[in-house]
Formats: C-alpha cells, sequence, structure tokens
C-alpha cells in the first residue's frame, strides 16, 4: 500500500487482494467528528488497485494489467519499461477500470503512472512497480522477404522460427497480413528444409502484380513453448513486381518466361536425366548467385561433380534444384536431359535468364517422370498444394 499525502483527497494504491487501503479509509472515517461544521467530515480516498500488485517480479510475459479506482475516475494510465516502451491499453465505461491491450515482455522491469480525478476535479497520481520473469529461452524469427524490396508473383510471405512452436494456434493468431488490393490467402505451417518450424502465408492464386504486402507479427510476450518466449514484434512489408512465370517443358528441352501471359524468350535446356527427374509441379525462385560452385555433397548425391565457379545460378528448390549455364554440356542443351536434376542452358541464355526473373517468380515444371512430390517447406514448395489442401495446414483452421 502507499498512501500520499493530499490536501483535499486522498488516493491509496493497492494491489489485489490488500486489505491496507480498507483500513486506511476507516481510520479516516472514525476520526470525522459530527457536529462540527459543514465540511466536518474528511473525503473518502480514493484507492487505486494494480494487478500485478506494486513490488510483484516474476509475473508472466503477456499476462494482462488493470488498473481500478474504487471511486472517481482513471484520468489517465501510462505503463512504460526501462526504455520507456509503453503498453496500451484502454478505459471502461465507466472510467474506472483500465485494461492492458498490448503484452508485457519478458526480463522488464514496468512503472505504472495512474492519475485520478475526483468528483472535485482534484487530480491525483499514484506509482506502483512490477517486474516479467526471465525467459529461459528467446525464441527468434526469419522473415521472408525481408522487410522491402519487390518479388514475383509467386513469393509467399514467411515466418521461421530458430525453436519449436508448441501452441501454434496462438502464434498463428497474432500474425497479420494486409494487402492492397485486398487478396485471399491462408497461412499454413510446414517443417522449413532446415527442420525448422515455419509458417507462410500464400494467396488462393499468384498476387496480382502491383500488390503491397505487409506483415504484422505481434509476438512480443508470446510463449512458443514452456519457458520459452518471444521478446519482440516483426513487420515486413514488400511489393509484387512483374507478372513472370518460368514454364520449364521436360519432353521439349525447352523453358519459356512469360510476362503477363505473353512468351518473352524460350530457351533450349537440358533438364534431369531419367535416373534424376527434375522435380514437377510449381516451385518458386528462392535466389540468384552469379557465381557458384555446384557440388555434389550438398545434396546428398556423394562425390558425382564439383563444378567450381559455374556462373549465373538460380535456385528453386533448397534440396538443389537450380537453373544455371552448363558449358560442359552443349551438346546435349536442347536435346536431350543428362543433369542430376537441375536445368542448363548455354552461358549467353543463362545470362539472360538471370538478369531477367526475380526472387518469388513461378516456376512451373511439366512433363517430369518425377513422382516425388516436393514438400512445402523444400523453398517454397506451398504451390504443389491446392488452396484447400493449404489451408487445412493452419493451425486455426475448422
Amino acid at each position: 500500500m502507499i498512501a500520499l499525502p493530499l490536501a483535499a483527497a486522498a488516493v491509496l494504491l493497492a494491489g489485489c487482494g490488500s486489505g491496507g487501503a480498507d483500513k486506511a479509509a476507516k481510520t479516516d472515517a472514525a476520526q470525522a467528528k459530527p457536529g462540527t461544521g459543514g465540511n466536518e467530515a474528511k473525503d473518502t480516498p480514493i484507492r487505486v488497485t494494480v494487478d500485478p500488485a506494486d513490488g510483484t517480479q516474476g509475473v508472466a510475459p503477456g499476462k494482462p494489467i488493470t488498473v481500478t479506482a474504487d471511486s472517481g475516475t482513471l484520468a489517465s494510465v501510462r505503463i512504460v519499461d526501462a526504455q520507456n516502451r509503453a503498453i496500451e491499453g484502454t478505459t471502461g465505461p465507466d472510467g474506472r477500470t483500465w485494461t492492458s491491450t498490448t503484452r508485457t515482455v519478458p526480463s522488464a522491469a514496468y512503472t505504472v503512472t495512474a492519475t485520478t480525478r475526483d468528483k472535485k476535479g482534484v487530480e491525483t497520481p499514484v506509482t506502483s512497480k512490477f517486474g516479467t520473469l526471465k525467459a529461459d529461452t528467446v525464441n527468434k524469427v526469419t522473415l521472408r522477404p525481408a522487410n522491402g524490396g519487390t518479388f514475383g508473383v509467386g513469393q509467399p510471405v514467411s515466418v521461421m522460427f530458430d525453436y519449436a512452436v508448441k501452441d501454434k494456434a496462438e502464434v498463428e493468431r497474432n500474425l497479420k497480413v494486409t494487402t492492397t488490393p485486398n487478396v485471399e490467402g491462408s497461412w499454413g505451417w510446414t517443417k522449413d528444409q532446415s527442420g525448422k518450424d515455419r509458417v507462410d502465408w500464400r494467396p488462393r492464386e499468384f498476387w496480382p502484380s502491383g500488390t503491397k504486402i505487409t506483415l504484422n507479427a505481434d509476438l512480443g510476450g508470446v510463449a512458443s513453448g514452456p519457458g520459452t518466449y518471444f521478446t519482440r514484434d516483426y513487420e515486413s512489408t514488400f511489393t509484387v513486381g512483374t507478372n513472370r512465370v518460368v514454364q520449364v517443358d521436360i519432353p521439349k528441352h525447352r523453358l519459356t518466361v512469360l510476362e503477363d501471359g505473353v512468351a518473352v524468350k524460350t530457351i533450349k535446356m537440358s533438364a534431369g536425366s531419367n535416373e534424376f527427374p527434375t522435380r514437377g509441379g510449381t516451385h518458386v525462385i528462392l535466389n540468384k548467385n552469379a557465381k557458384e560452385t555446384l557440388d555434389s555433397t550438398t545434396v546428398g548425391l556423394g562425390d558425382s561433380y564439383n563444378l567450381p565457379d559455374v556462373p549465373w545460378v538460380v535456385h528453386f528448390t533448397s534440396s538443389g534444384t537450380f537453373f544455371h549455364s552448363a558449358a560442359w554440356n552443349t551438346d546435349n542443351i536442347g536435346v536431350t536431359n543428362t543433369s542430376h536434376g537441375c536445368v542448363g542452358m548455354t552461358v549467353p541464355d543463362a545470362e539472360w535468364f538471370f538478369n531477367r526473373v526475380q526472387v518469388g517468380d513461378p516456376v512451373v515444371v511439366k512433363g517430369s517422370s518425377n513422382t516425388e512430390t516436393t514438400e512445402p517447406g523444400n523453398g517454397f514448395g506451398n504451390w504443389q498444394l491446392t488452396y484447400d489442401q493449404w489451408k487445412a495446414k493452419s493451425a486455426l483452421a475448422g
């Protein structure tokens, strides 16, 4: 209990369950002597109750904070941590109860300053302090795309977690995607190729060109598992660029780049052999390297090949399926499929392709004999599923 000496009114601060303020109020009332004039009784003190109570430590992060005045009204409530970051909240219709609308985070010290207003308009501040418990483990996220930039029409919004997420529904409830114009889409959970938990938001169909997308991940204070918390919020914004789709026709040994549905270039290529057929279905361009060493040991093919400094490499699965130049295979390009699953081109065509496409462009592989389904977490294999199949992967489905 904190009792503040006031000239006209007293405000007493108590934690939940404290009887100190009631005792003080009764004492004041007992000391008032009747019959000594019109103002002989003291004004009843306003009692402010804060939950968590003053001095409490080890409060669970994310626990709602309430501030209540037993009479008068709350003129203002301000709650900040040691870095002056505020907790937001709203005051109820009676003006006496304030409830937080944003969460506290782990390992933080908070100061509550509540100002009351009595029936005479006198305002009085009171202060309370509490601290949140330390997280055993701090979970962090990797956002793709990172904030800013322009990406292709197949690019999902992706959130990957450093540590496993136990309560996926609670995490998903705190993720929001806003698009301009409005685009229908859904979250879906998967395991990234790295083994980490990941949740992606993909539209029903490819994005309309020019769409602006914003992710708000309000995760600060959310528990992702026992003793594991997020300590901050995240935001990412990106724009969708040209409506470009890469079509790979395995039997014809050709790939075609279409923009707004119109073919801008058809390129001779050599895809995966019968022994190592290229993965079929719809993929997404992940990244581009102007020069890269192609090493079979990194994709589970033993010592089949090691090709240093191959120019114009474009990835479209995490498991090792690339577009690239293939100067060593010129005789087979456009004639037969001889690779270990990648799509090889002449050096000039590979350079043109590298400079033309962008991360997020869809890659549609047709006519492959490969019956292996690319998992959603292998790159962005989200488009291997129908939209209804993808929606069913939401933790909030049904």
